[in-house]
């Protein structure tokens, strides 16, 4: 994934949270863990909020997330996305001087939940280590050594492609192979067994939102699963729902296509000809201008241009 699509994903440019997203590679430290990856995909957005005078906050939104000790008592309106600039700052003391098991630098603000292992760890070192943060529920994390079994069920890969990219998954022989790469599917005994790149399932949550269902058979409850498993899924409109005039033509009664081959003939008002997207409802247009033999098979312009057009 190249720099300007990985940086192509937005949560926190919502206006509602008035914070600046950076959206570029810098050597800007986040604030939680002191690390400089910027990475949204997987580490979610390096955002910046200025609080008091002349000084300025930076952190990995999953960081805020993750971290054991950092309180949420606002809403979405308060401070950096619910969190209290207040509560931000007085967490630092618990985990300045806390060790990361795996890179060993300070300011690992992660403990692993399971009693009696106290090993602290940053997100971004967590990830590239086969640990697990939850982002359901406590929102819970574990270390490499205690992921509940569920998730680091043997999977073959061999000959399998993601079911989102179609590109090759990684295999268990490789030396970094990492369980939690790979999410599954799998939510009833109608669903296939598909096996998805992790970052094309975040991918998926940040344009789907509350509309986030499994990418193979549409089962809503796909969503805990996911959220079990690693993926941050915003509770926000999907993103073709924001796209500016989205539902302009949910009650129009006439053709938008252009030109409309029916324009000049008697059935241009038949309302029965219609057909609207079949993820959106828009782009309402007659069956015959959009091309498809069955209705049920047709996408406006908006929803093809989207990273998941090849789902449906």
């Amino acid at each position: 994934m190249n720099e300007t699509s990985r940086h192509e994903v937005s949560y926190c440019t919502d206006p509602i949270f008035k914070l600046k997203v950076l959206k570029k590679n810098t050597n800007t430290k986040c604030d939680i863990c002191w690390l400089k990856e910027n990475n949204p995909v997987r580490y979610g957005e390096l955002i910046e909020k200025s609080c008091f005078t002349n000084r300025k906050l930076q952190l990995h939104y999953f960081c805020l997330l993750s971290g054991t000790f950092i309180e949420q008592h606002g809403t979405s309106q308060c401070g950096i996305a619910g969190f209290r600039i207040r509560d931000i700052i007085n967490s630092f003391a618990e985990y300045r001087e806390k060790r990361c098991f795996y890179c060993y630098h300070l300011s690992a603000p992660i403990e692993c939940v399971q009693p009696g292992c106290g090993r602290r760890f940053h997100y971004i070192c967590g990830y590239n280590n086969s640990c697990l943060t939850q982002f359901t529920g406590q929102f819970n994390s574990y270390c490499h050594s205690h992921i509940p079994a569920e998730f680091c069920k043997p999977v073959n890969t061999k000959g399998r492609e993601c079911d989102i990219c179609f590109s090759d998954l990684p295999q268990v022989t490789e030396v970094n192979f990492n369980p939690l790469s790979i999410i599954r599917t799998r939510c009833d005994s109608e669903c296939s067994d598909g096996l998805l790149h992790r970052e094309c399932v975040q991918r998926f949550a940040y344009s789907s939102g509350y509309n986030f269902k499994c990418p193979l058979c549409w089962n809503k409850n796909f969503g805990t699963h996911a959220a079990e498993s690693g993926i941050f899924i915003p509770e926000r409109e999907s993103k073709w729902e924001r796209e500016p005039g989205a539902f302009k033509d949910l009650h129009k009664r006439k053709c938008t296509a252009d030109p409309c081959v029916l324009a000049d003939t008697q059935n241009k008002t038949q309302t029965s000809e219609l057909v609207g997207c079949k993820v959106c409802g828009g782009q309402v247009m007659h069956k015959l201008c959009s091309g498809v033999i069955d209705e049920s098979d047709y996408l406006c312009t908006v929803c093809q241009n989207e990273s998941f057009a090849n789902l449906v």
